[in-house]
């Protein structure tokens, strides 16, 4: 194995993690936000969403993307068939969230949300399948032409898989979009 792997494992770990602190955050902003002195339109919180919510959610689709193919063209990971319908749902983001920074687009939401719910739906369905107990059928031991969607290839910090990984980036990608579309 090489010692990439280990590497890379922690470093997404470390964003997983911080991504996880940033989601209440941000949900905190979003409900709050109405013109009070914490969240006035001139606080400068609400002014950095305004101007790089869509760069913030455009980097998540890019390190989402780019871990995703580490994992199956680096580390050899097998993706299993749940994780071939969230990457279905992550990687247009990278060329819809770049394209609407490219042209200043402030609808993108329109075309980039409908997507991040479905793929986080997904990742959260694929995440239950791996830590819980409840019996949720699981699709990719029918195909048997996957690898089972209940492989773990990576456990950090007790709680830290893939699809939570990918979970974190889809919820932070949309909290970003509606933060930035609601502040402006």
């Amino acid at each position: 194995m090489s010692p990439l792997i280990p590497f890379v494992d922690k470093l997404l770990s470390y964003l997983t993690v911080l991504g996880d602190i940033l989601v209440p955050l941000l949900l905190l902003i979003i409900i709050s936000y109405s013109g009070r002195k914490l969240f006035h339109p001139d606080n400068v919180i609400i002014k950095l969403l305004r101007r790089f919510g869509l760069l913030a959610a455009f980097i998540v689709a890019v390190i989402a993307t780019g871990g995703s193919l580490f994992y199956s063209e680096v580390a050899g990971y097998l993706p299993c068939e749940l994780c071939w319908f969230q990457r279905i749902f992550m990687y247009p983001q990278v060329i819809i969230l770049g394209m609407a920074l490219w042209k200043q687009q402030k609808n993108v939401i329109l075309f980039s949300l409908p997507l991040t719910i479905i793929g986080g739906l997904i990742a959260l369905y694929h995440y239950l399948l791996q830590t819980s107990s409840l019996p949720l059928p699981a699709p990719c031991s029918v195909t048997g032409y996957s690898v089972s969607c209940a492989t773990d290839f990576v456990r950090e910090f007790g709680y830290i898989t893939i699809p939570m990984m990918a979970l974190t980036a889809f919820v932070l990608i949309s909290l970003f979009l509606i933060a930035h579309r609601r502040t402006q």
